[in-house]
C-alpha cells in the first residue's frame, strides 16, 4: 500500500489545506477538554470563531477523531459517523480498535489494554492506509492521517486522526495494478504456449552476463526449431499446428526445468537459456532429450503427428562473450544443424562462425550483383535425335562468386530461407533466356524452346502466372515455346496449397511443362499420374551407366515407355557419349541434352556453336 500512499500526493496536498482549519478546532477542542489554555485562545479575536470551526467540522466529508494517549476516544464529528457507521454515543471512552478492525485483524484484550500511542511514530503527518469494517459489516479501507497536539505530560496529549474512506481510490488502484502486471506478464510471456518472450529471455541472459561478468561463470543458449513445421500446418490446419507447438513448448519446459529459461522466439523457434551449466556434457544431454521427447507421436483429431527438429547449442565464458555475439552463435549453430540433415544437433566452433562470416559476405554481394544485374547466363543445347537437329536449350543463372569462380547460386540458397533470392535468380534467367532465344531466332532463322527451372519461390508469388504471360509477350516468344520445369521432389502433393495448382495454371497459359530429374533417387514416375506433364526428362543418374549395367538399361526403357503412354515427350539428360545415345535412340527417346551436344556455354558461344553444328554431323 506504500506504492498506493505515494499516488496520492495532490489529494492529500487538498486534504492538509482542510485539515489546517480542523485542527485549529481540535486545539479549541483540546483546551475545553483540559482546561488548558491554548494558543488559539490567546490569539482569538473573533468572538464567533468557535462555531464557525464547529461548523467547517460538521460538515466535512473527513471523519475527523481526538483520541487520549491510550487511544480511547473522546470526541468525534458527525462524518466519522458516516464512514463507520458507529454513533458519537456508541464509541466515546473506547478505542476504534475495538470495533473497527476486521475478524481476521482483531487484537486480543490483553492488547488493547496496554495500547499507548508511539509518540515517536505517531508524529503529525503520519500516514497510515489500513482496512476496516463498518458497523454492517462491510469492509472499507481507511486513510488515516495522525496529528499530535502536546501536553504537559504525555497523559495530557491529544492525537487527532483524520479519517478518509478511500476504498474506491484503493479499488481503483488495485485494478491498474493488476492491469500493469497483467500487461507485464502478456509482454513477457507466449499468448500460445506460456514460455518467455524473446524480450524476457533476452533480459534474463542480459542479467546474467552482467551480473557475472569477471566471474569466469558459463552460460549456454540451445536453439531449437522444429524440422518441416509448414508441412504441419499446410496438411493438417493451424489449429494441429499451434497443438503441436504447445506440445514443443511442453517438452522443453520439462527438459529445462529449474535450470534455465525456454522461450519462443518464433514461428516454430525455441531459445532456452541454461544458467551456469556444468558442461557441454550437461547442455548436449539437454538437447538430446528434447530430440528424443519428441520423437514419441502426438495424437491430434485421431491422427498420429511425428515431430523432429535441430538443434544448436552454444556454451560460453560470460566475461568473455556479449548478447548479441551469444545469440548470434546459437543462430550460426542452428542453422549448421539443418544444413546437416535436421534432426540433429550441433556445437558452436569458430570454424563454424568464420564459415558464417564468410558466407554472410558472399550472400552480400550476391544481393548487390541481383541489385544490379551482375549475372551470367549459361545456355545448354537440346537435340532432336529424330530430326538432327538443336530444338531448344535450356537456360540456367550463374554467377561469378568471390573465391570459388562460376557457381550456380541456386545451390547456395535454402528455397524454404532464401524465397526472396531465388525468386529474383529464376526471374534474371527467364528474362534474359527469353531475350537471348529471341535473339538466336533472329540471327539463325530458327525456332528453339527456351526451358527454364522455376521453384515455389516464383510461381507461388501471387499474380506470377500474369507476370510471365507479360514476359513473353514484350520478348514477343510464344507460350508454347517456353518449357517450364520441375523438379518432382519439389510437389507434395499432400499439401492443400501444393505447386500442383500453381503449374496447372502456368499449363492453362500455354506453357509446356516438365518433370525434371525422373528416375533419380529422389525423382519417381508417380507424378506423371497427377501433373499433366508434356516432357520428361531422364536423370544423368540413371543415364550415366546404360553401357554396363542392365538394371538401368531396363530402367529406362520402361520409364520411357510409360512417359509415351502418358503422352509425355522423353529428353535424357547428361548423355556424353554416342554409345548412351545409341542405346537411348533405341528405346524410343527422340530428345537429349548433354556434353555430347555440349556444355553449358554463354549466349555467344552458343551462337557460334550453332553455326558449327550443323545437321548432326558432329553425333557421326
Amino acid at each position: 500500500m506504500d506504492d498506493y500512499t505515494a499516488d496520492l500526493t495532490a489529494l492529500n496536498l487538498i486534504l492538509f489545506v482542510g485539515m489546517g482549519a480542523l485542527l485549529l478546532f481540535a486545539v479549541f477542542l483540546v483546551g475545553r477538554f483540559t482546561g488548558k489554555r491554548t494558543a488559539y485562545d490567546a490569539a482569538s479575536n473573533f468572538g464567533n470563531d468557535a462555531a464557525v470551526l464547529k461548523t467547517v467540522v460538521e460538515h466535512a466529508h473527513e471523519g475527523l477523531v481526538m483520541q487520549d494517549i491510550y487511544g480511547r476516544i473522546e470526541w468525534s464529528n458527525p462524518a466519522y459517523t458516516r464512514i463507520t457507521g458507529f454513533s458519537a454515543e456508541e464509541i466515546r471512552g473506547r478505542r476504534p480498535q475495538e470495533f473497527v478492525l476486521p475478524p481476521n485483524n482483531q487484537l486480543t484484550a490483553e492488547d488493547l489494554n496496554n495500547f499507548k500511542f508511539d509518540l515517536g511514530k505517531f508524529s503529525s503527518g503520519f500516514k497510515e492506509l489500513i482496512q476496516n469494517q463498518r458497523k454492517n459489516g462491510e469492509l472499507f479501507w481507511n486513510q488515516l492521517t495522525f496529528a499530535q497536539v502536546e501536553g504537559d505530560t504525555d497523559d495530557k496529549t491529544r492525537m487527532i486522526i483524520l479519517c478518509q474512506d478511500v476504498t474506491r481510490e484503493v479499488e481503483r488502484f488495485a485494478e491498474l495494478e493488476e492491469t500493469r502486471k497483467r500487461l507485464k506478464y502478456q509482454a513477457e510471456h507466449d499468448e500460445l504456449t506460456g514460455l518467455a518472450t524473446r524480450a524476457k529471455i533476452t533480459s534474463f541472459l542480459q542479467e546474467r552476463l552482467s551480473s557475472q561478468r569477471g566471474d569466469a561463470r558459463r552460460v549456454g543458449v540451445i536453439h531449437f526449431d522444429l524440422d518441416h513445421f509448414k508441412d504441419i500446418n499446410d496438411s493438417h490446419g493451424h489449429s494441429a499446428g499451434d497443438t503441436v507447438l504447445r506440445h514443443v513448448a511442453g517438452v522443453l519446459r520439462t527438459v529445462v526445468a529449474d535450470n534455465g529459461v525456454v522461450a519462443r522466439v518464433g514461428g516454430d523457434e525455441f531459445l532456452a537459456a541454461i544458467s551456469d551449466p556444468a558442461g557441454p556434457d550437461q547442455m548436449e544431454q539437454f538437447a538430446q532429450q528434447m530430440l528424443d521427447d519428441l520423437t514419441r507421436p502426438i495424437t491430434i483429431e485421431r491422427e498420429r503427428l511425428k515431430v523432429a527438429g535441430s538443434v544448436g547449442l552454444v556454451l560460453a565464458d560470460t566475461d568473455k562473450t556479449s548478447l548479441a555475439e551469444l545469440i548470434n552463435q546459437a543462430d550460426i549453430a542452428l542453422y549448421a544443424a539443418k544444413k546437416s540433415g535436421r534432426g540433429r544437433l550441433s556445437w558452436y566452433t569458430d570454424a563454424l562462425g568464420a564459415a558464417h562470416r564468410h558466407r554472410r559476405m558472399s550472400m552480400a554481394q550476391l544481393d548487390q550483383d541481383l541489385e544490379s544485374g551482375n549475372l551470367t547466363l549459361l545456355m545448354q543445347p537440346q537435340f532432336d535425335l529424330q530430326d538432327s537437329k538443336v530444338m531448344g536449350y535450356e537456360v540456367s543463372t550463374h554467377w561469378l562468386h568471390p573465391s570459388e569462380g562460376l557457381v550456380d547460386p541456386a545451390n547456395m540458397l535454402s528455397e524454404q530461407e532464401d524465397v526472396v533470392r531465388m525468386a529474383r535468380i529464376e526471374r534474371f534467367g527467364l528474362r534474359q533466356g527469353l531475350a537471348e532465344i529471341r535473339r538466336l531466332r533472329e540471327a539463325t532463322g530458327g525456332f528453339y524452346t527456351l526451358t527454364v527451372d522455376l521453384t515455389g519461390a516464383s510461381i507461388s508469388t501471387p499474380g506470377f502466372e500474369e507476370k510471365l504471360r507479360q514476359l513473353c509477350e514484350d520478348a514477343d516468344f510464344p507460350l508454347e515455346d517456353l518449357i517450364v520445369q520441375f523438379k518432382p521432389q519439389a510437389i507434395h502433393f499432400d499439401e492443400p496449397d501444393c505447386l500442383q495448382n500453381a503449374i496447372d495454371r502456368i499449363s492453362k497459359l500455354g506453357c509446356r511443362i516438365a518433370l525434371d530429374n525422373v528416375g533419380s533417387v529422389h525423382g519417381g514416375v508417380a507424378q506423371l499420374i497427377q501433373v499433366s506433364a508434356h516432357v520428361m526428362k531422364i536423370s544423368p543418374w540413371l543415364v550415366s551407366d546404360l553401357e554396363t549395367d542392365a538394371k538401368k538399361r531396363h530402367l529406362t526403357q520402361a520409364v520411357i515407355e510409360l512417359a509415351h503412354k502418358f503422352g509425355c515427350q522423353v529428353m535424357a539428360v547428361g548423355v556424353v557419349t554416342k554409345a548412351q545415345r545409341e542405346i537411348l535412340q533405341e528405346f524410343g527417346c527422340r530428345f537429349i541434352q548433354g556434353d555430347l551436344i555440349a556444355a553449358p556455354m554463354s549466349a555467344r558461344e552458343a551462337e557460334i556453336h550453332l553455326q558449327d553444328f550443323t545437321d548432326g554431323n558432329e553425333l557421326d
